[in-house]
């Protein structure tokens, strides 16, 4: 297992010029910034290429960090944001119809909704593209939010101090967008 670096001494090698300070700082946050372009990748978006976008932005905004929370918060907060600004500039929320599906996701549909399972690992990929679909549905803070409570299973507070929103806001979004999907699904149950 790698050591933990130490970050402030690492910030101080890099302002001072030193590449291999650079290297270890990617090191450090490579693995905290790609966890959340994987879960908030915008659609027609490559991981690869938003990470790394995530990452000149770090560096070229570093010198704004203030050291009073940790390096990682820090930059899980301009990776969310980059996300999610992604996702807006794609203006992602398109209405779900029955024909949108594909037969695949009608059946997975069928099984999972109405009969409560699914049969074998292939329903398993077309679920994850149906929850796709109707994430899609969402505003792009929306789908953020839903991500971070529901898969990753981040706790209020914790949502909180990352995006900045109050834990009452934070709980009527939820609310809220439990609902929109509700009907979501409702309008999809009522296929013509």
């Amino acid at each position: 297992m790698d050591q933990p670096i130490d970050v402030a001494r690492c910030l101080q090698r890099w302002q001072r010029g030193d590449q291999s300070a650079a290297e270890e700082l990617i090191a450090h946050l490579y693995p905290v910034i790609s966890r959340i372009v994987r879960i908030h990748l915008p659609r027609r978006e490559h991981e690869d290429d938003l990470i790394q976008e995530i990452l000149m932005k770090t560096f070229a905004k570093l010198h704004q960090y203030k050291g009073d929370a940790p390096l990682t918060h820090w930059v899980s907060r301009l990776s969310l944001t980059t996300c999610l600004d992604k996702l807006r500039a794609q203006k992602i929320r398109p209405e779900i119809r029955w024909t949108d599906l594909t037969p695949e996701e009608s059946d997975v549909f069928d099984a999972t909704w109405f009969e409560g399972s699914t049969r074998d690992a292939t329903d398993v990929i077309h679920a994850r593209d149906l929850v796709d679909k109707l994430l899609s549905t969402l505003e792009a803070e929306d789908r953020s939010l839903i991500l971070m409570v529901d898969l990753e299973g981040h706790s209020l507070e914790e949502i909180s101090e990352t995006t900045g929103w109050g834990v009452s806001k934070i709980k009527m979004r939820l609310f809220r967008i439990r609902n929109q999907l509700r009907k979501t699904i409702q309008t999809l149950e009522q296929r013509p």
